[in-house]
């Protein structure tokens, strides 16, 4: 038995439930969708958080300049996010090699050079004596681009005076006198009978004092003379020339004074000071004399004629300049030793002075070529 009003409830009752499940389900579905969506979120920033570093609060950009080439290291290291143990590179290299760091060794210092000695420098072959104008003397390096010469001295034989030279048993050297105006009468023919090649006759020369040109007295006469007793000639010319310009109208005297004639030995240009007295040239340096020299040599050579450069060993290797002349002109050395140490290459030696010599009036020189002029 139901009380009075009771189904009235029961009816009313159930569609309030159904309303309320209804509702319940709506907000489950609510919640889900929210739930779901904050999973997603969560989801995305834990990816996130695993590839990207939480930075630093930006500061302030200031303008920075860069060496050349130092931009592109700059921009790769922004663009690759490079981290310093990223650059440590060495370790793939690594094995059971011990490396041992080196010591910093110190170069020596040098040892000060030993300056030699005269009696070093008499012995080393690598020096030679001089004697200066005003005699003092000094041991000079001797220069090795000026040809050395290979004469064997052992090989020079003198008889009566006359010297010549041999090799392997032959004779190849000639036999000359030196002759001017003070060697007085010569009988030319006595001396082409007596052994003698050549005569180097003296043609002219310029006055040390007064600086005039002139001819030799008796160069017309001794050439004419020479050549008609078959004998070889070259000429010599005593120079005082103080210029280049002297020195070329020196040569030209020459030339000029040569052209009735023909000769085959050389034209000898000769340079010395005056003993005993002052001269034209004792203002000259050795530039100037090397340059005066080589203005004759050279404008005589160019007319055909072949040149000697006259000197003893002191006047070649003190008052010129022996590598700027000795490489180019053959040399007619004067030296009276048995043996001269002159070093470097001569063609011509005037070995003897003031020789008692049959067909010729005074004393005279005596010469001796190693070279003959004849077939050059």
């Amino acid at each position: 038995m139901r009380l009075p009003g009771e189904e009235d409830e029961r009816g009313m009752g159930m569609p309030v439930i159904y309303t309320i499940v209804a509702v319940s389900a709506f907000v489950l579905i609510i919640l889900a969708v929210v739930f779901a969506s904050n999973s997603d979120k969560r989801g995305s920033g834990s990816a996130k958080n695993q590839s990207v570093k939480p930075t630093a609060s930006p500061t302030p950009t200031t303008e920075v300049s860069f060496a050349e080439g130092q931009e592109d290291i700059e921009t790769l290291y922004r663009e690759n996010k490079l981290r310093a143990e990223d650059l440590d590179f060495w370790n793939m290299y690594q094995d059971d090699t011990t490396f041992v760091e080196a010591e910093p060794t110190t170069s020596p210092s040098p040892t000060p050079s030993h300056e030699p000695t005269d009696e070093e420098k008499e012995k080393d072959g690598k020096h030679t004596l001089v004697t200066y104008k005003d005699g003092t003397q000094e041991w000079i390096e001797i220069v090795s681009k000026i040809p050395l010469h290979t004469y064997d001295i052992t090989n020079l034989k003198i008889t009566n005076g006359k010297m010549a030279y041999y090799q392997d048993g032959e004779k190849c050297s000639w036999l000359g006198v030196d002759l001017s105006k003070n060697s007085g009468k010569v009988d030319f023919k006595l001396l082409k009978e007596n052994g003698i090649d050549f005569v180097i006759l003296r043609l002219g020369s310029r006055g040390y004092e007064s600086g005039v040109v002139t001819l030799d007295e008796n160069f017309v006469a001794n050439i004419t003379a020479a050549q008609n007793a078959g004998l070889e000639v070259g000429v010599s010319f005593f120079s005082q020339a103080v210029t280049v310009q002297e020195a070329v109208d020196e040569a030209n005297f020459v030339v000029s004074n040569l052209v009735p004639y023909q000769i085959h030995y050389p034209v000898v240009y000769d340079m010395e000071y005056i003993t005993n007295d002052d001269s034209r040239i004792d203002i000259l340096k050795e530039e100037d004399k090397t340059e005066i020299a080589e203005a004759f040599l050279s404008t005589v050579e160019r007319e055909g004629y072949r040149t000697l450069l006259y000197g003893n060993k002191s006047w070649l290797l003190t008052e010129l300049l022996p590598e700027v002349l000795l490489p180019e002109y053959d040399v007619l050395l004067s030296d009276q030793s048995s043996i001269p140490d002159y070093p470097y290459q001569f063609r011509m030696w005037k070995y003897a002075t003031n020789q008692e010599i049959d067909g010729v009036e005074n004393p005279a020189a005596y010469l001796i070529s190693f070279v003959d002029y004849t077939r050059k």
